[in-house]
């Protein structure tokens, strides 16, 4: 490990091959912790490299807990990297309900990955807890709720058990590693179709050569930037969204304009919250039927995961997909049928 730092040191980027050997050492154990550390250290400090994330990114797949996904199911993921600071309601986790209410019928279900709060107010494992669902379901339930429900939520910590090595020292550091990008790429189902959050537009450029070289099929790398200057890693009526798609091995980069699909511009402060609580209520009032900026930004997003999902070939279409799901009750009865069968009582 020690020729790697130097290497590092003095400039160099390790490519793929070579840093899943090293991550590889690490999340076996056979890394000396102050390495580790070091190495973590000098990536953050000037930014990981395309074949870094895809080296690690290998790495991490092949060591995960695996979610088997029923024959004829199409999975895609909503997890975001955070690192904005946001206090926005947790939009990935609705927007994973309402993408799998109107998707299931169509053969698409949502493998939901997320965790506990790092640098949000709110993280995807306490607002989906605070709604009910049970995040320690077992192997075969969580395929019952892929089946049945279109939709399971994977704490990440528990599908990660190689991460048990480089965790304390993350935690020690306290920095914002290349694990926080890649931990958004190793859903534990598999998922090859994602919609994610990234904290820049640069961090999306990074992430979208990434993915290619892995081979995934459809990726929407997902970015806002308030008239402030603030970034979301969403897409929401507050402010400019920057998309990144991969399609086809091709990577397609713009502007999304959420007008031209008929929703106002919107007041980022009507989708702000101070607590888990605070944001499994809103999701609820979402789901029960409230209007205003927190559905506008639910229904933009799950639009964008079902187009992601294949089963809208445009935003538009996705739109009338996620809008109807609301309107109809669906979207609260996938929500009710993943807590139940979570907890076994379905």
């Amino acid at each position: 490990m020690r020729d790697v730092l130097i290497e590092l040191v003095d400039g160099a980027e390790l490519d793929a091959d070579r840093a899943g050997e090293v991550f590889g050492r690490v999340m076996d154990g056979q890394a000396d912790p102050l390495h580790v550390a070091s190495l973590l250290t000098v990536l953050s400090t000037r930014g990981p490299a395309v074949g870094e994330i895809v080296g690690l990114t290998r790495v991490m797949r092949q060591r995960v807990r695996p979610v088997t996904v029923p024959d004829g199911l199409t999975v895609i993921d909503t997890c975001g990297m955070g690192g904005t600071h946001s206090r926005l309601f947790n939009v990935s986790t609705a927007t994973a309900i309402v993408a799998a209410a109107a998707g299931r019928p169509r053969g698409l279900a949502v493998c939901k990955h997320g965790n506990r709060s790092v640098t949000s107010v709110s993280g995807s494992s306490q607002a989906i807890e605070v709604l009910g669902v049970n995040v320690e379901a077992d192997d075969a339930t969580l395929t019952r709720c892929l089946d049945a429900a279109g939709l399971c939520f994977c704490h990440a910590p528990m599908f990660h058990a190689a991460m048990k090595h480089a965790a304390p020292i993350r935690q020690a550091l306290g920095i914002r590693t290349i694990f926080n990008i890649v931990g958004p790429l190793t859903n534990p189902a598999g998922a090859r179709r994602q919609l994610i959050g990234v904290p820049s537009v640069a961090m999306g450029e990074l992430v979208a050569d990434a993915v290619r070289e892995l081979g995934d099929e459809r990726v929407m790398l997902v970015h806002c930037r308030l008239s402030d200057g603030r970034p979301l890693g969403e897409l929401t009526t507050f402010g400019d969204n920057t998309v990144h798609e991969l399609h086809h091995g091709s990577i397609s980069s713009g502007a999304l304009d959420f007008d031209h699909l008929g929703l106002p511009l919107g007041i980022p402060s009507a989708a702000t919250v101070e607590s888990p609580e605070a944001s499994a209520g809103l999701i609820e009032r979402v789901l029960d039927g409230e209007h205003g900026p927190a559905r506008d930004v639910v229904l933009l997003n799950a639009a964008a995961a079902l187009r992601v999902g294949g089963v809208a070939e445009e935003l538009a279409e996705g739109l009338a997909m996620a809008r109807e799901a609301l309107d109809d009750g669906t979207a609260k009865r996938t929500l009710a049928t993943l807590v139940q069968l979570s907890r076994g009582t379905a």
